[in-house]
């Protein structure tokens, strides 16, 4: 999703909307709420014409009805103005190709984020271990309350750590057939572990993921994930630390859902080690 899109889009469904009814002296209010109608008509027709996914969508929905409730106040004051030519309007409509095109040609900036997530869990450090190194059979209803798996992304199914040659890999399977490793590059024996990710191209087949949330793709990738388990009083403390990549033209939005997401997809996944620890 370019930023061109994001931005100059509902920008301008917000600006026509209100400038073409300049002859009514719309309110203020008007300007503000009036672009929301056609930036939904817009929103649905790409969804049903396949140009975004419903997880873009669904993130991005909210900048789009900032930006057009922005371009609805913008085109209440040209509308005041009462003296911008029809060709200059029409112009406007270039300007998302126009930015579009350059877009396509810069590299795009990239910005690393950490999430770090802690839980009690009342049971031996053992236990813990050894789910995190053997989870299966992982029900949907085991994963509720994370919003990332509310809104689309396919939640886990198992979670295997194997022996390779030259150390351990742990194999991940989750739903819509979304399978990938995860090479282990730390062990201490229930105390702590780390690993990267492996995601081939089948790793996702087609419509697991939107493409603009595929991860290991160009717009978002996980560098590495790690767990530190503490004993303590009545149990055992759970640290996860996940490193990952957010690169778009537009991070200053993309990196905030990239970790409001991120952060509550740990915290589910701590939820569940507990539940299932408890439970052992």
């Amino acid at each position: 999703m370019l930023g061109s899109f994001v931005v100059l889009v509902p920008l301008l469904i917000g600006i026509y909307t209100v400038y073409s009814a300049r002859g009514q002296s719309p309110s203020a209010s008007f300007a503000i709420v009036a672009p929301w109608a056609p930036l939904f008509a817009f929103v649905a027709g790409t969804a049903l014409l396949l140009i975004e996914g419903s997880i873009c969508i669904a993130l991005a929905f909210p900048i789009f009805m900032l930006f057009s409730s922005l371009g609805g106040v913008i085109g209440m004051m040209l509308g005041k103005l009462n003296r911008i030519k029809t060709g200059a309007m029409n112009a406007l409509l270039m300007l998302p190709l126009l930015t579009g095109y350059a877009e396509t040609h810069v590299q795009l900036p990239q910005q690393l984020s950490r999430s770090t997530e802690s839980v009690h869990i009342a049971a031996k450090p053992e236990v813990v271990w050894g789910l995190i190194n053997h989870a299966v059979d992982i029900q949907p209803a085991e994963m509720r309350g994370g919003l990332a798996y509310a809104i689309g992304l396919p939640y886990p199914i198992e979670a295997v750590t194997q022996p390779v040659a030259g150390g351990r890999v742990r194999k991940l399977r989750w739903a819509k057939d979304v399978h990938f490793d995860e090479p282990i590059t730390a062990w201490e024996e229930n105390r702590y572990i780390q690993w990267t990710y492996d995601f081939k191209p089948e790793s996702f087949p087609p419509g697991a993921l939107d493409d603009h949330v595929l991860i290991g793709g160009r717009y978002f990738d996980l560098v590495d994930t790690s767990y530190r388990l503490t004993p303590e009083a009545g149990g055992t403390r759970l640290d996860i630390v996940v490193n990952y990549r957010v690169s778009t033209n537009f991070n200053w939005y993309a990196a905030w859902w990239g970790r409001v997401l991120v952060d509550d997809s740990a915290r589910a996944i701590l939820r569940f080690y507990q539940r299932r620890s408890e439970q052992a």
